[in-house]
């Protein structure tokens, strides 16, 4: 029987595909990023925060018993210290794939979190030292040439940033352009957090675009820590749509929910918008509006399982940000963000599995930007969508083709704010993106 187990541990090691994150660097890593109620172990509490971390419940409980057992924050932060000292000098050593891994989860990763929020090492050479040895690491597992001084320039760029400079995100996407090769992501926000990312399947190979490409990868958390509220990006001046598996999850998981409640379910509650509404002409108050949305959430998902739900926030997603790069290639000179989400978000609806669904999110967000900017275009926008949605809602026998045939229409008439031109004809993206997804 022991040597049963003896065994069984052994393929349960050999099946871990990365190491686990050191308790010292985990507990600061952890601490830094959200301070946690150290005290609390509510199941609820501690449920919330084994999802909100992509940890198990367990070792929630466990990282607060560690992080009690330090006192002091200042002890915790020095504890950290050492052991990424420990685990630099200890790679140092190694040569494997495996230990390539492990400078990911407990240096590279925890550092560039710090990083990203303007937390420094230390100050003068000791700081330079260290860097410098992160840096030689970086090289040493992810052989380029080059590659030390590449993230020695984006460590730089992200301080210079933090001493009032701007930051230059062709850094960012020279480090990515390596870490891609070996099948991983950097999600790098300053002012916020820092993520890297497996990449767990492609979407959309690299397609050509006129004289550009573009190419969709799915990337999936597997280092604990916070994720972004997002569900996918894209990084100006690299043809990656990234669309984040854990996140589609969560937005799957809200619109289940949403489902279940049914015709209780109230989304609309704030009377400011009812206003809103009602200056532009639209037949709506807070009671029809959030039975609008209940009609069209049903007439999309009911009876669908969570997976499909996931799979279909995945695809919005690919579409919408696809749409963005597209826009960038075909029109470099349009910069306005409300025209971009026009874009994005009709798009997406006119093209997802999901369309009611989809138009509902265009609604929420084109009507928030509406709400702020009181521009009569976007204003337009906003009352066409929401007719499109009630015929949808209460219209019989009208369709999601005749949706997307109106959708199409809109797309077509519209044009944009500042310059006021029209967007290219959706027919080279159906061929190149949507009929290869």
């Amino acid at each position: 029987m022991r040597y049963f187990i003896f065994l069984f541990t052994l393929f349960l090691v050999a099946c871990s595909e990365y190491p686990e994150m050191e308790m010292d660097i985990l507990a600061q890593h952890i601490y830094s990023q959200n301070p946690i109620d150290l005290d609390s172990q509510n199941k609820e509490y501690v449920a919330m925060l084994a999802k909100s971390f992509g940890m198990k419940e367990d070792e929630i409980v466990d990282i607060q018993k560690h992080i009690l057992s330090k006192k002091t924050t200042s002890r915790m932060k020095l504890d950290y210290e050492a052991a990424l000292h420990k685990k630099i000098f200890e790679l140092k050593q190694r040569n494997r794939k495996s230990a390539q891994k492990d400078f990911i989860v407990n240096v590279l990763a925890p550092y560039l979190d710090d990083l990203s929020r303007g937390h420094i090492y230390k100050s003068g050479l000791e700081n330079e030292v260290f860097e410098r040895e992160i840096c030689e690491l970086y090289e040493k597992f992810f052989s380029e040439a080059n590659a030390a001084q590449s993230m020695r320039d984006f460590m730089n760029a992200a301080k210079i940033y933090f001493s009032g400079e701007s930051f230059n995100v062709d850094y960012l996407n020279t480090i990515n352009g390596n870490l891609l090769k070996h099948g991983f992501f950097l999600d790098f926000e300053l002012q916020s957090m820092a993520s890297i990312l497996k990449v767990q399947d492609t979407l959309l190979p690299m397609t050509l675009y006129r004289d550009d490409s573009l190419a969709v990868i799915k990337l999936k958390r597997f280092i604990p820590g916070l994720m972004p509220s997002k569900v996918g990006f894209y990084t100006i001046g690299m043809r990656y749509v990234v669309v984040l598996d854990d996140m589609t999850l969560v937005r799957a998981e809200a619109d289940s929910m949403e489902l279940v409640q049914g015709k209780s379910y109230r989304k609309y509650n704030d009377i400011r918008i009812e206003r809103f509404w009602r200056s532009l002409g639209l037949d709506l108050n807070l009671q029809k509006a959030s039975e609008i949305y209940n009609i069209l959430l049903k007439k999309d998902f009911e009876d669908k399982s969570l997976a499909y739900i996931k799979k279909a926030a995945e695809l919005n997603t690919t579409i919408h940000e696809a749409k963005h790069i597209v826009d960038q290639i075909e029109h470099p000179e349009l910069t306005l963000n409300l025209d971009a989400e026009f874009s994005a978000h009709v798009t997406e609806t006119i093209f997802s599995p999901v369309p009611n669904v989809a138009l509902l999110s265009a609604i929420q967000r084109l009507e928030r930007y509406a709400m702020h900017q009181r521009l009569s275009r976007l204003n337009q926008v906003v009352v066409n969508l929401w007719q499109i949605a009630m015929l949808s809602a209460y219209k019989e026998k009208y369709t999601n083709d005749s949706l997307q045939q109106d959708l199409i229409e809109l797309y077509n008439n519209y044009r944009t704010i500042r310059e006021n031109a029209s967007f290219e004809s959706l027919d080279e993206f159906t061929e190149k993106v949507i009929k290869k997804l």
